[in-house]
Formats: C-alpha cells, sequence, structure tokens
C-alpha cells in the first residue's frame, strides 16, 4: 500500500501551524515535530475514519502548539549577540567578535571573527555586517556542497536553481517547481549538516512529501542523516588557538 497525505492548517489565536496528515501502513496515529520549520506530521492508519483522526488532533491540540512554541523558545534563546567577544559559528567552529572601526568588512583572522564597522557600538550595524558576510560566503559553499551531493545522490535529479536567504527557523525549503532555498545561517553549522540539509531537499525534488518514499530515499541518499540531522543542534566546537 501507498501512503497519502493531506495538508491543512491548526489555527491558534496567535499563529497558524502547519500540518501534514499521512495515512500509511501502521496501526497507531502519531504526532512528529520536527526541530526546525517543517511542517507538523500526524501519520495515521490507511484505513483510518477521519472522525478518529479530527478526535485525535482536538484531544492535542494544546499539546502541539506547546510543544512549537518551546521549539521556537529555544531557537530564540540561541541567539547570539553582537558586542565584542560574542561568539558566533562558521563552519561548525566558534569564533569570539572583534569588533574594528573601518569600512564594512569581516575577516576571519587568529581565531576571532573580526568585524570592520563605523559604528561598533550599534549591534544594528554589525550584525548587518555578520549577516552579509554569511551570505556571500554561504553561496559559494553551498554551491560547491551542492554539487557534490547530487554527484553523490542514488538517482539522476536537477535542482532548478540555487538561492539563500536568512530564515527564522527553516534551515532550507524545496519548491515544487524545484528550486532549492538554503538558510544563511546554516553556513555556522559543520559540513555533514550542511550535506545533511542539501540532500534532504534533494530527496523532495523526488517525493515532495515527508512520506515512508521520502524517508527510504534518504536512508539510501545518506546512511547517516540521522546522526548529521542532530548537529543542527547540538553546540559547535570552541576554534582551537594556536595548534597546527
Amino acid at each position: 500500500m501507498k501512503s497519502h497525505s493531506y495538508n491543512r492548517s491548526l489555527e491558534y489565536p496567535n499563529r497558524v501551524i502547519e500540518l501534514l496528515i499521512i495515512r500509511q501502513k501502521r496501526k497507531t496515529m502519531a504526532i512528529h515535530i520536527w526541530p526546525y520549520d517543517q511542517p507538523v506530521e500526524l501519520r495515521v492508519p490507511m484505513r483510518c475514519p477521519w472522525y478518529d483522526i479530527e478526535s485525535f488532533l482536538t484531544s492535542r491540540h494544546d499539546w502541539i502548539y506547546d510543544s512549537v512554541e518551546k521549539l521556537s523558545k529555544l531557537h530564540r534563546e540561541r541567539q547570539p549577540g553582537y558586542s565584542e567577544l560574542d561568539v558566533h559559528y562558521y563552519l561548525g567552529d566558534a569564533y569570539p567578535l572583534k569588533l574594528l572601526k573601518g569600512s564594512g568588512n569581516v575577516l576571519r583572522e587568529n581565531g576571532y571573527l573580526n568585524v570592520y564597522c563605523q559604528d561598533i557600538k550599534s549591534e544594528l550595524k554589525v550584525s548587518k555586517q555578520l549577516d552579509k558576510f554569511y551570505k556571500l560566503n554561504s553561496l559559494e559553499i553551498f554551491k560547491e556542497r551542492l554539487q557534490a551531493c547530487v554527484r553523490e545522490f542514488p538517482m539522476d535529479v536537477e535542482p532548478q536553481g540555487l538561492r539563500v536567504r536568512k530564515m527564522k527557523s527553516r534551515w532550507g525549503s524545496c519548491s515544487q517547481s524545484g528550486e532549492i532555498c538554503l538558510n544563511t545561517m546554516l553556513v555556522q553549522k559543520p559540513l555533514d549538516a550542511v550535506d545533511f540539509v542539501i540532500t534532504h531537499e534533494l530527496c523532495h525534488l523526488v517525493h515532495f512529501n515527508h512520506n515512508k518514499h521520502f524517508y527510504s530515499l534518504l536512508d539510501q541518499a545518506l546512511p547517516k542523516w540521522r546522526v548529521y540531522e542532530r548537529l543542527l543542534s547540538a553546540k559547535a566546537q570552541p576554534f582551537q588557538h594556536g595548534l597546527f
């Protein structure tokens, strides 16, 4: 039996939560809430009546909201500051900030991120310089990793373009036209995590929804994807000073 999926929304006073209902070969209903901005999944047996599904959702309506809010709050709490020696990350390593007066630029030097800015006391201006740094570097790195992941993918896939932008809670997305969009902040994570997100989106070129066929392909394309996924929420390793 093939799985079937249905999209719907759960409306709350201050937000709308996207929900994907997946009918598949199983005996029980289960809710899956993902660590980054993917739809909440409700997996149900193939022949489960709709009134049982609605009853199940109603009984867990508040729990879904609370769980999504906790993940959102956790993401907000992890946002770094933009003052001298505040720590930011690049490809899995931690770098303290050095704020220096000068024309807008960011350089990695001697284990620091040197941020050159006309007004080093303005966190807004410092953050904008860092955003430019991440966007510029992420595009170059993501293009390279996308090509590598496409070469290693177990079947022929052809993304219809790549773009990068800063997103609040989503690491990547794939449009129905086949364009892949990646979060510029993903460049803060280790390359294995980058490859996981890219491979995840490549699987969407074949299976747009998160059904059993999607995960079967992901297992085939990247057998260690569960390990790499955890890198997205793991604490970055500090940069090792003075080691060669």
